[in-house]
């Protein structure tokens, strides 16, 4: 069973574990290590941030990972996604995806929800196509070759 709960700021240690392990770096869009001041200084803008929606969740032993929606321009955000290392492989990502921007969109029906997925990430493109994100254009993001996805409302 898998839940979720919003971000508070106890939750800073596990999201810095997560935002620097090795796997998430290297496919993040800024793959240099992140220090602990940076870190913190990010979160508490985050965590406190209006239009920043910060995800945890968790099965029923442990933290799996945590999904961020940040607003990006008018009735536009950008959504994205960490697995925890022991949590990978078991299809938590889809299913973290689909509760994620099902609850966003709900609360901001309005709103487009985008993607940008590095072009080797292929665990992450097939995750958000299984989460019902539909495939937009290769583009180049943050100097990134990507795949671009968006999930709508509406989505028929």
């Amino acid at each position: 069973m898998l839940e979720f709960r919003k971000a508070i700021l106890d939750d800073s240690a596990v999201y810095f574990e997560w935002t620097n392990d090795e796997v998430v770096r290297n496919q993040s869009f800024n793959s240099e290590v992140i220090s602990w001041e940076e870190h913190c200084n990010w979160f508490l803008d985050r965590v406190n941030n209006p239009s920043c929606l910060m995800l945890i969740f968790n099965d029923v032993s442990s933290n799996v990972g945590q999904v961020r929606i940040q607003e990006e321009s008018d009735k536009n955000v950008i959504i994205g996604i960490s697995v925890g290392k022991e949590h990978r492989g078991k299809g938590y990502a889809k299913l973290m995806l689909e509760l994620a921007s099902d609850y966003f969109l709900s609360e901001n029906p309005e709103f487009c929800i985008h993607a940008y997925i590095k072009s080797q990430n292929l665990h992450s493109k097939f995750a958000f196509e299984k989460a019902g994100f539909d495939f937009v254009e290769m583009t180049t993001y943050k100097d990134h070759v990507s795949y671009h996805y968006i999930k709508i409302k509406n989505k028929k």
